[in-house]
């Protein structure tokens, strides 16, 4: 799969998203933990920002490091859009995926935002308005199914 590294840098400041009853819930892995804001209503789940990190990471080279961003961009099909690798920083060990192209309308875009550093991953939402020219955390449509998944696939990847 070819991965490009074009992508518009609209604005280096995320607002927080207003998640008002979301629940925060933080699992223990034996690696390290993952800390989300989630909120259930019947079958369907809003995920408004999950973040893994791991506790003690081994030293691991920047290549490793973008095989395991590709390998998120791979498995990650499941959150309808396709992700692609726009921006990294070697020297911080850090690598940002997003959905290209992402989901347009007469307001704005919105696209899921996946930071990969050396011993976290950070997933969540942004929405981009024309009108206050700013981006902010929104919430993400999943199944229970699709955020059980989405967890099981962030802890193999920093396992890795």
């Amino acid at each position: 799969m070819k991965r490009t590294r074009t992508a518009k840098r609209y604005d280096d400041t995320i607002q927080p998203g207003a998640f008002d009853g979301f629940q925060a819930e933080t699992i223990q892995t034996a690696t390290g933990e993952v800390c989300s804001l989630v909120r259930r209503e019947g079958g369907r789940v809003q995920l408004g920002r999950m973040e893994a990190a791991r506790s003690a990471a081994p030293r691991q080279s920047f290549e490793r490091l973008r095989t395991k961003a590709e390998l998120l961009a791979d498995r990650l099909t499941y959150l309808g859009e396709r992700l692609e690798i726009v921006d990294h920083d070697r020297r911080g060990m850090f690598i940002q995926l997003r959905s290209l192209p992402p989901l347009k309308d007469d307001n704005g875009i919105q696209f899921n935002e996946i930071n990969l550093g050396r011993d976290s991953v950070t997933v969540q939402r942004i929405a981009f308005t024309r009108k206050d020219e700013a981006k902010q955390q929104i919430p993400m449509a999943l199944s229970q199914g699709m955020l059980d998944r989405l967890l099981s696939d962030l802890r193999q990847v920093l396992a890795s």
